[in-house]
């Protein structure tokens, strides 16, 4: 279908954007969706990573939520993904565990210390030590995906659910002959220049490549992904990637729900708040959170 008319329009008028992203721009706190708390603490890693947790309500226990914002492909920090992760908890009763890495070469290792930590000690934080999913968006929501793999392969800890919001699942910054067509036809186009992500090569180069591209995975290690939740955009970039490696995990017998927004963007679980697709994408979410 063709784009939304609102993003063709706010493109027209911000014409820089199309390669460099939408700018998002937060609500003064009072202003932003109402949650019973939010508190920002540390895990006791070396080095300590900056958390920023979200009770729905007062509670003796809850599921957990490990969120992974965007980062170097998507504009993306605590701040950015604050009303996301408010709308997540308040809607699903999760407790949502927001982590605030640094985009650096050590983000996977980092990130993977963080979820075994809040995974030993969900006690510490009023969670149910048997029902942790994880989720992120764009190169959060690598990251997400990575951390189940190594997790898998390690034993090191176990997850329920994962949530992949418009992931990139193949770490190269390919686009002219890429096997993806979608970074071809959208790339710079529509919010995402996968070239301008600079990191990506660091990502590639030092971290643990048996991980950070999930779509290369053997179907041994797919089999055993916990239930999983994709949103791919029509006109993103990553689009066929994302649903790739949905079909991936399918044929290997993961209990998977893809969903594409067709007519949309990269990042629109943070670009315009009010649109159809923008509330869609949260009662999703907390559908998928709440099944069994």
């Amino acid at each position: 279908m063709p784009l939304h008319h609102y993003i063709e329009q706010y493109f027209q008028q911000h014409p820089e954007s199309r390669s460099k992203g939408i700018s998002i721009e937060n609500s003064p706190l009072e202003k932003r969706p109402k949650i019973f708390k939010v508190e920002d603490s540390n895990v006791k890693t070396a080095p300590q990573i900056p958390i920023r947790i979200y009770t729905p309500s007062e509670e003796k226990n809850y599921p957990l939520l490990i969120f992974f914002h965007g980062g170097d492909l998507l504009q993306g920090n605590l701040e950015t993904h604050d009303v996301s992760c408010r709308l997540i908890s308040t809607l699903s009763g999760y407790k949502v565990i927001a982590v605030d890495y640094q985009n650096t070469s050590a983000q996977f290792s980092d990130s993977y210390l963080v979820t075994k930590w809040i995974v030993e000690h969900a006690e510490e934080y009023k969670g149910k030590s048997i029902d942790i999913a994880i989720g992120g968006a764009s190169i959060g929501a690598n990251l997400a995906a990575a951390i189940v793999l190594k997790s898998i392969k390690t034993g090191d800890f176990k997850l329920s659910k994962q949530i992949l919001y418009y992931p990139i699942t193949d770490i190269n910054n390919q686009i002219k002959g890429s096997e993806y067509q979608s970074r071809e036809l959208y790339n710079a186009k529509y919010g995402l220049d996968i070239s301008n992500a600079e990191n990506l090569s660091l990502y590639n180069e030092n971290e643990e490549t048996d991980y950070i591209s999930p779509i290369k995975t053997s179907k041994k290690y797919l089999t055993k992904m916990p239930k999983t939740l994709v949103f791919t955009a029509e006109y993103d970039p990553l689009c066929d990637e994302g649903e790739l490696y949905a079909q991936r995990l399918k044929e290997a017998g993961v209990e998977v729900r893809l969903v594409r927004f067709d007519g949309n963007i990269h990042g629109f679980m943070q670009s315009f708040p009010g649109s159809p697709d923008y509330m869609r994408g949260y009662d999703i979410t907390t559908e998928f959170l709440n099944s069994d």
